[in-house]
């Protein structure tokens, strides 16, 4: 099993899938795409049994294929601990919003489009976090942006239109810094060793001065901030979730902001550590503005998808913050954070979406009282709320208590701070369950509501049941990423000393 292409197949089993839907009845579609990322999924779990965990700081399942060798541009593909988990991210939702989809009243016309486009979501996101050359990840980065265009574009709501051109403008534009950034260390890496490479592992060895090193971070900063997204880059979240249909919100909210907070942890701390410590204590406060801020737009909204949009922006506060506390257990509380938001944040678009399609509308007052005749939806929205908001036992605890221990390290008063973060973040929560469950509605009203089943339901498991595992399991969670950790801590420590 050792030659096996584990990482390509995963790339190419959707992109054959979006190919035989060309040809597929309108009415087999969903079946069709449920299939191939079905067996994508399988793959990834299947990888659980070959991954070395011990060596989780290396890369597995590599494969290397040459491209432009003139440019030393190659498809250079494989996991280690951190892209791994995003890997794992990457099959799970990719499956649950498929499955949803098959029954979501607004995914009703053009449907062999909407598959396809969902198909090739999955190929460029596996593609993002398993490249580790930079041109190779611009690519993919930069083609996530066309299945969720026309996604949203085509299948979202009211103002769709308008959503999915801000939606590719905001993020198309910030990555031409991305791309200037990553040609600007291609021609140093020239200059210094005489010949060009956009291989990660080939960058590492450049030698910057701390004013260059500040510079390339700026730049990679401003596309990866808008796409994590970190206030006031984020104006262009709300409007996305708001008009996507569930499963684009879904992929939205779950992946397509980690592609920015993993490759913040990747590229700019990895490959600017004298910028990154220099510029540590500006992060750090940013990341806690984010959160705080966040929070106070969330409880602010009347409608619920912009309401959980808003609270997608303040957990990515948190990934930030812990992010660049430069501490095993900050580094452990990120990379936590980014699966269990990627869960909880599915869950609770999903939740959204289940209860559009009761009352045909997203207003936070048309909402009060409606969960509790639902009677199985209304535990699995309870499980999603308390784990979003970190109570002992969700998958969000561990983020937010390693970052307060994280926090501590330092001062008190800094520990404070992201308390004060995880204290509003609650805010919200308690604020979205009080309505949903303890505002009155007349009864008679809602006699005609179906609780969740087929589907739906397996979807919505598919998404609250790792919850329980990271919650309870930390331990199992924390082995597929704390050999990098480790590593990271101790190269930044040795290139920082060196220089």
């Amino acid at each position: 099993m050792a030659s096996f292409p584990l990482v390509s197949t995963s790339m190419l089993l959707p992109l054959v899938g979006s190919f035989v839907l060309l040809f597929t009845r309108e009415s087999w579609a969903k079946w069709v795409a449920s299939l191939f990322s079905a067996l994508v999924f399988l793959i990834a779990l299947f990888s659980l049994t070959l991954f070395n965990f011990s060596e989780a700081h290396r890369v597995q399942f590599e494969e290397v294929y040459p491209l432009v060798p003139e440019l030393g541009l190659k498809l250079h593909l494989g996991f280690d601990g951190l892209s791994y988990v995003m890997y794992l991210l990457t099959a799970l939702v990719s499956l649950s919003a498929i499955l949803w989809s098959t029954r979501d009243h607004q995914i009703n016309h053009r449907e062999k489009e909407y598959y396809i486009w969902l198909l090739l979501t999955e190929t460029f996101l596996v593609g993002v976090f398993a490249s580790f050359d930079l041109m190779v990840f611009y690519v993919f980065y930069e083609l996530t942006l066309v299945p969720m265009f026309f996604v949203i574009g085509i299948w979202g709501y009211k103002l769709r239109l308008y959503s999915a051109y801000k939606f590719f403008i905001y993020i198309f534009v910030s990555s031409l810094f991305l791309l200037l950034g990553i040609v600007s260390l291609a021609v140093f890496h020239f200059k210094s060793f005489g010949h060009y490479s956009f291989n990660y592992f080939d960058l590492l060895k450049n030698n910057y001065s701390l004013e260059f090193e500040i510079f390339m971070f700026v730049l990679f900063l401003i596309a990866f901030a808008v796409k994590t997204p970190i206030v006031p880059f984020h104006t262009w979240l709300p409007d996305a979730h708001g008009e996507a249909p569930t499963a684009g919100s879904v992929l939205l909210a779950a992946i397509l902001l980690k592609m920015g907070s993993y490759a913040l942890l990747r590229f700019n701390i990895g490959l600017f550590p004298e910028a990154s410590l220099f510029l540590m204590p500006i992060m750090v406060l940013w990341g806690i503005l984010t959160i705080v801020f966040a929070s106070w737009f969330t409880i602010s909204q009347n409608n619920v998808k912009r309401f959980v949009a808003y609270s997608s922006v303040s957990h990515m506060g948190f990934v930030v913050t812990s992010m660049f506390l430069f501490n095993a257990e900050g580094l452990r509380a990120s990379i936590t954070e980014m699966f269990a938001h990627g869960l909880t944040s599915s869950a609770l678009f999903m939740m959204a979406g289940f209860i559009y399609n009761r009352l045909h509308s997203f207003n936070m007052q048309a909402l009060r009282g409606s969960i509790k005749f639902m009677p199985v939806f209304a535990v699995l929205v309870v499980i999603t709320g308390f784990s979003s908001m970190g109570l002992p036992g969700g998958s969000s605890f561990w983020g937010k208590f390693l970052t307060i221990v994280g926090a501590r390290e330092y001062t008190v008063a800094l520990a404070f701070l992201v308390i004060v973060g995880a204290f509003f973040s609650a805010l919200y929560v308690l604020y979205l369950l009080k309505t949903l469950y303890l505002d009155t509605r007349e009864e008679s009203r809602l006699v005609h509501y179906v609780d969740i089943r087929g589907f739906k339901l397996l979807s919505f498991l598919l998404m609250v049941v790792p919850m329980f595992f990271v919650g309870f399991l930390p331990f199992l969670f924390f082995s597929l990423y704390d050999p990098y950790i480790q590593n990271l801590l101790q190269e930044l420590a040795n290139r920082v000393m060196e220089r």
